[in-house]
């Protein structure tokens, strides 16, 4: 087993993430940098990635190289944020203080545990969502399958399609009828036509459009 082993477990991770691989050394305005490895991000992140190998590198040697391409993404006034996947050794004092001006670290030690290397590099890596029910609707179509078959839920669904006044209108009067209020007439909820909805809808325009 090598020291490189566990730069390429890193790799593995933001090559399935959608990171493309740049070639080693890493050149940039025409300095070369031999390091562990380089990726950039594609679509969801713009981070240029670079993995610093302390075992098989040694720390004074990553440190430097970080600090360079740093440097040299400042003389081509590049906008990619700089993000330093340090495997290995974790950095301590002056040398973390180094690499922490220049960019973000993440260091991820022998990466041996693969749940543990995907939590510390989750910042780099696209959100995935946990599949289930509400995944596979979309809230914003009206699709009543989302919402509970029940009566209330209908009535409030409806009245959604009037604006959030004929809601606030229809929860009082569930919150009345909850309550036993006296102004509350058995069946008249259920009765409420829609074209209270809209006479009420019209009566809000109106006062919009005078103010």
């Amino acid at each position: 087993m090598t020291a490189a082993i566990p730069a390429e477990r890193v790799a593995a991770v933001l090559e399935e993430a959608g990171y493309r691989r740049l070639e080693v050394p890493l050149e940039i305005a025409g300095l070369a940098f031999d390091v562990a490895g380089a990726f950039v991000g594609v679509g969801h992140s713009a981070d240029l990635v670079i993995v610093g190998d302390m075992a098989a590198n040694g720390e004074k040697k990553v440190v430097l190289q970080i600090e360079g391409i740093a440097r040299a993404l400042d003389v081509m006034r590049s906008q990619r944020p700089l993000t330093s996947i340090i495997v290995g050794p974790r950095p301590v004092g002056r040398n973390l203080q180094a690499l922490s001006q220049v960019g973000r670290i993440l260091a991820v030690e022998e990466a041996a545990d693969p749940k543990d290397l995907l939590d510390k590099l989750s910042i780099l890596l696209p959100l995935k969502l946990p599949s289930g029910e509400l995944s596979e609707h979309d809230i914003g179509t009206g699709d009543e399958d989302i919402v509970p078959s029940t009566d209330r839920a209908v009535q409030f669904l409806e009245a959604s399609s009037f604006g959030k006044e004929a809601v606030q209108m229809r929860f009082h009067e569930a919150l009345r009828r909850a309550l036993g209020g006296e102004d509350y007439e058995p069946g008249s909820e259920e009765s409420w036509p829609e074209e209270e909805l809209v006479a009420e809808e019209e009566q809000l325009e109106a006062g919009e459009a005078e103010a």
